[in-house]
């Protein structure tokens, strides 16, 4: 029987921009490295075998933080965020003006629609799914550090089933999420553990 771990990395530079990005790659804030030091504090009473991350920037920083036991960190590239294609980089308001029919299509097609040299929140789901069934949680503990949408595929696959929970969820900046798995069943024990501020 064995957790697995999910940590969302903390604030970063351009979440405060309100732009839409996945695969650009900016560095946590002073705010996103005070919240992955607060979770730190929540995983010293957690014991884990193993720790992965995105290899973006923001989550790379996050882990190396919560990383008290030291251990290699591992750069998984099926952890990495959803690719906005075009859209990287842009407000929703220049995403209107720039593309258009993107926007339309994104709203009415939004499991299947890729952004046009990016890639579908199916693709985002298929990829971070695998990787996470491709892990030995027998009698082990796994830390995975990652994004939003990649966070929110893994829980509505298990708890929802495909894609119908994915807007259900609302992990917070450096939230710990854990799902025990037991003889394969998936049971979900906690989301946001800790992080008062975040749910009330």
């Amino acid at each position: 029987m064995g957790k697995l771990i999910l940590v969302r990395h903390g604030e970063s530079e351009l979440n405060i921009e309100n732009i839409f990005f996945g695969h650009l790659d900016p560095k946590l804030t002073k705010k996103g490295e005070d919240q992955a030091h607060r979770t730190k504090k929540i995983l010293s009473d957690i014991d884990y075998k193993k720790i992965y991350s995105s290899p973006l920037k923001r989550a790379v920083e996050t882990a190396e933080i919560i990383n008290i036991k030291k251990y290699d960190l591992n750069l998984i590239e099926e952890l990495k965020e959803l690719n906005f294609g075009v859209l990287e980089g842009l407000t929703y308001e220049e995403i209107l003006k720039k593309h258009p029919e993107a926007a339309v299509e994104w709203k009415e097609n939004w499991q299947t629609y890729d952004y046009q040299t990016g890639e579908s929140v199916e693709q985002l789901q298929e990829r971070s799914v695998n990787f996470i069934e491709s892990l030995d949680f027998s009698g082990e503990n796994i830390v995975a550090v990652c994004h939003w949408g990649v966070i929110n595929c893994i829980l509505s696959h298990y708890f929802s089933g495909g894609l119908e929970g994915y807007w259900k969820f609302a992990p917070n900046y450096a939230g710990i999420i854990v799902i025990e798995f037991t003889d394969g069943y998936p049971i979900l024990k906690g989301i946001n553990i800790g992080d008062v501020d975040g749910i009330i």
